[in-house]
């Protein structure tokens, strides 16, 4: 692949904050985004007004973003991560069995409309946060919690490259699920991205502004350590002490909030289809927070809290019963395309090349 500038990586963001009084940008940060300081209210630095802050009111992290230079977009490595081996080739078609659930539901019209609206999708690239936290989202939100992902390293077409003016924002702009007719005359849209890498600039993209991709596995098997015992012995201690809590908890009876579990969890099961393989014991939080304390040092809350919602999502996929261990050893094999992202970025950028026309 041509030589493509890398950006600077971090998932220890902040954030910028919308005003509707005026037109000034509050930045807030990630720690105070993540607890919801002032029940989610913060005082705008231009008019003082108070501002519910959340992803309705998120504004672009910088002014000053390159990407917002056409000549840019072509000389940049963008990122994408899928289940999809042959992306962008196999995304492109339904699955067999989400076409079937449309024709037994919609009539054969409707079914096909469907369909040909799923293939003819734009495709979307963005920064390397952006696509990483695309597949923890995925993972914990969308049933893709054992499903085997894959990183892209994306290349764009440098010659013809049409790109529509400007940025558009996912609150007032029809922007993330776009079809390639909705691209209009552009190869290209940029947009203000609200749920991967919030506040960054993602791309919407006709397959055909792709000029080569780089694929590599997640996790990266060249960047699995081993746990160390001693982890492995205090996981160990945190398992003991919760399940001691949970004994005298039952002891005294189950509480309100138990027998309402124990309701939802009967419901569940009577639901066709819906019953697990085996019933994964619950992971207690002091073992997450152990965890993240030892693995993801430097990643703020909320990237934090979308990396343990989808190790929970792969935990709970599981066809077989899964330890503590196992469950530490995904999670430590899991953590460096957070924290030792140069290394992946760089063993990406080694791969071989697929190109296209």
């Amino acid at each position: 692949m041509r030589d493509l500038a890398e950006r600077p990586v971090t998932f220890n963001y902040d954030y910028n904050m919308a005003c509707s009084a005026c037109p000034a940008l509050t930045p807030l940060t990630s720690t105070d985004y993540h607890q919801q300081i002032n029940q989610a209210h913060i005082a705008c630095h231009g008019c003082g007004a108070s501002i519910h802050f959340g992803r309705a009111v998120m504004a672009l992290r910088d002014a000053a973003d390159p990407a917002l230079d056409d000549g840019y977009l072509t000389g940049v490595a963008w990122y994408h991560t899928s289940t999809y081996s042959d992306w962008p080739v196999g995304s492109r078609t339904m699955p067999a069995a989400t076409l079937d659930a449309h024709r037994e539901h919609m009539s054969s019209e409707a079914a096909e409309n469907a369909r040909a609206r799923h293939e003819n999708q734009a495709l979307h690239v963005g920064t390397y946060e952006a696509a990483i936290e695309s597949m923890l989202r995925r993972m914990s939100d969308q049933d893709d919690g054992g499903a085997q992902f894959f990183l892209y390293r994306v290349a764009l077409r440098v010659l013809d490259l049409v790109v529509e003016r400007g940025w558009r924002d996912e609150n007032t702009e029809h922007a993330a699920r776009l079809s390639q007719d909705d691209l209009g005359d552009a190869d290209v849209v940029r947009y203000l991205n609200l749920f991967e890498s919030p506040g960054s600039i993602s791309l919407a993209i006709r397959p055909s502004a792709i000029a080569a991709t780089q694929q590599i596995a997640l996790p990266v098997d060249t960047l699995r350590d081993g746990v160390e015992p001693s982890l492995l012995a205090e996981v160990g201690a945190v398992r003991i002490e919760h399940e001691r809590r949970e004994a005298e908890r039952l002891r005294h009876g189950p509480s309100p909030l138990d027998l309402l579990r124990r309701k939802v969890e009967a419901r569940r099961d009577a639901i066709a289809g819906l019953i697990p393989t085996v019933r994964q014991k619950n992971l207690p939080q002091p073992l997450h927070q152990l965890l993240v304390d030892r693995y993801l040092p430097g990643v703020s809350e909320p990237v934090r809290e979308r990396f343990t919602s989808a190790m929970r999502a792969w935990h709970g996929a599981q066809e077989t019963l899964v330890g503590d261990a196992d469950y530490v050893t995904r999670f430590a094999s899991m953590a460096p395309i957070l924290t030792r992202h140069q290394e992946v970025r760089q063993l990406i950028a080694a791969d071989s090349v697929t190109t296209f026309r």
